[in-house]
């Protein structure tokens, strides 16, 4: 009898394991159906900050359930064209987008438009054709970084600006605001440039190089974001020019490290794309959910020096 109930029970348990493992091989088990197809079309993956823009895109998505299509457009506009024109043949329930300039991709936001597809643009805006845009606010960022500067020059010196990518709504912002309010609060900062380094750590090096052969005299450089004045503050270093003072933006992690120092790297201007992303991807499934939502979602804008430093940063933060 004792042997018959252990056979019984063995055969229960390898009956439940095999059942395991074939709903396992099935899917049966796996997790639900997707709620929404979402498309992403990101600009570039160039630097620190668009690896914690995919990581927030990407983390969202899978606590809201929807399934997420990346792809990138290495900062070529019909690449990004082909990417949006794919992206609609796959019928996606909603399209998010952080384009190369905001007039270039009007073809293929068209055609998101006459499939019904909403868009909400990401970091950068688009012209036209989107319900919603998640980002700071660009011309605050370099109104903010301005103002700093003026001050800390005293109101006078040479400054030279390094820009990311021509044309984009970002750097329109953040060089739009910042020579405004320098040249109303401040006239006699010299502004010189701006160089072109397409937001990257190494560009960011070898315009600095240009720039400071070009101008000795120069006494601050502000990049429109901070992998290239991480990039840019390595070329002062290898010239021993410790002097010249630097201001980014973005609020990348290893320039609060260089803020806390008290030294070279005197500030930047937050613009956290982990919660850029996930905020848009939030936005999108309240879209599709048929939620009203607002045209602009402006994430914090905020200046950080080494009175607040502190508060920011973390060192196990992904940017």
């Amino acid at each position: 009898m004792f042997f018959r109930r252990c056979s019984k029970r063995l055969l229960l348990v390898a009956l439940a394991l095999s059942l395991l493992i074939t709903c396992c091989m099935s899917g049966s088990i796996q997790a639900a159906k997707p709620r929404y197809v979402l498309g992403f079309s990101q600009v570039v993956m160039n630097n620190p900050y668009y690896l914690a823009l995919y990581q927030g895109a990407v983390d969202t998505a899978e606590r809201l359930n929807v399934e997420l299509i990346w792809l990138n457009a290495d900062n070529i506009v019909a690449r990004q064209i082909a990417d949006i024109e794919d992206l609609v043949t796959k019928k996606v329930d909603g399209l998010l987008i952080n384009p190369v300039t905001p007039t270039a991709l009007e073809s293929a936001v068209n055609k998101a438009l006459a499939a019904k597809i909403p868009i909400v643009t990401v970091d950068r805006e688009l012209s036209k054709g989107h319900t919603s845009y998640v980002g700071i606010d660009q011309w605050r960022a370099g109104e903010l970084a301005g103002d700093f500067i003026g001050k800390t020059l005293g109101g006078k010196g040479k400054v030279i600006e390094i820009a990311g990518d021509p044309g984009d709504s970002a750097g329109k912002g953040r060089g739009g605001g910042f020579r405004t309010i320098l040249k109303e609060n401040y006239p006699d900062v010299n502004i010189v440039g701006p160089w072109i380094g397409h937001y990257n750590a190494a560009e960011g090096m070898a315009r600095m190089e240009e720039a400071l052969a070009a101008n000795p005299d120069v006494k601050l450089v502000y990049c429109h974001n901070d992998a290239m004045a991480l990039g840019a503050m390595k070329t002062l270093k290898a010239a021993g020019r410790n002097d010249v003072l630097i201001v980014g933006v973005d609020g990348q992690r290893q320039a609060y490290e260089e803020i806390l120092k008290e030294k070279q790297y005197l500030a930047t201007v937050i613009n956290n794309s982990y919660e850029i992303a996930s905020k848009a991807i939030e936005i999108m499934v309240d879209i599709l959910d048929g939620k009203t939502v607002p045209e602009k979602v402006i994430t914090g804008t905020i200046l950080v020096t080494k009175d607040n430093v502190a508060d920011y940063y973390d060192p196990d933060a992904i940017f």
